[in-house]
């Protein structure tokens, strides 16, 4: 039995333990959760990747 299973991942997922989607699809890709339980806890779909984008706008600088 391998450790975090599905409750588990579940749970620390439910808490924000998980707060990038990369280790989500990680734990898909070690066996540990299938696409289906990927979708169940995240409510994202597995085939579709999450993008977080982040913008650098610059900083204002003034002399």
């Amino acid at each position: 039995m391998k450790y975090p299973d599905y409750a588990a991942i579940k749970q620390f997922y439910d808490w924000g333990c998980y707060e990038d989607d990369s280790i989500m699809r990680d734990y898909v890709e070690w066996g540990y959760i299938t696409p289906a339980e990927y979708e169940e806890i995240t409510g994202r779909s597995y085939d579709k990747p999450f993008i977080n984008v982040s913008v650098d706008l610059g900083t204002c600088v003034t002399p």
